[in-house]
């Protein structure tokens, strides 16, 4: 894929929700096939995979209609987004991350589905190995701008993480969760 050259291309890069024209089907089509040809990828109907997205998975599943815009992150991931699924520009996604249906990554959101091991004091800590819990996202969310989730949590379905929380806990269904660490501010119901 080539640098973007008209305006409405670098709009679809950015804003890959505003859909691609045909011709532009076409290229994401053949990027796509590329991805499957390095990774262990599979995309649903109507998926954007931007190709100024830094994309480099151990496995990337997505649902139909689900979106990676320009400058996001994925890498070292298992990563499984259900259908109508968005990462939006500069999102950072790695480790190992399932995401139900409709959920929304904020740009500058930070999401690691794994940790790094400090168990020995004898060994530094960049050669002592990686664990990794998962993350697991419900279905209906919003991750703010700038949110931070670590390894081992599960986001309820139809929750909020307010822009800059930092999620160290399992967030209940319903939920608006901000601040550092993430506490619960109000129940959605």
């Amino acid at each position: 894929m080539t640098e973007p050259t008209s305006t409405s291309r670098k709009a679809l890069d950015y804003m890959p929700w505003i859909g691609p024209t045909s011709q532009e089907q076409k290229a994401q089509a053949l990027h796509q096939q590329q991805l499957s040809a390095d990774y262990d990828c599979t995309f649903g109907e109507l998926c954007y995979v931007s190709p100024l997205a830094i994309v480099l998975p151990d496995k990337l599943q997505m649902g139909d209609r689900s979106y990676i815009a320009g400058g996001a992150i994925v890498r070292s991931a298992r990563l499984i987004m259900g259908s109508d699924c968005s990462l939006n520009s500069y999102s950072v996604l790695s480790g190992d991350i399932t995401m139900g249906n409709g959920v929304r990554i904020a740009s500058h959101a930070s999401i690691y589905g794994f940790n790094h091991g400090y168990e020995s004091i004898d060994i530094p800590i960049f050669q002592q190995p990686l664990t990794t819990k998962g993350i697991t996202i419900g279905d209906d969310v919003w991750i703010g701008a700038n949110a931070v989730i670590l390894d081992g949590v599960k986001i309820g379905s139809h929750s909020i993480v307010a822009a800059g929380a930092i999620v160290t806990k399992d967030i209940p269904a319903y939920s608006i969760v901000g601040g550092n660490p993430a506490r619960i501010i109000r129940s959605r119901i």
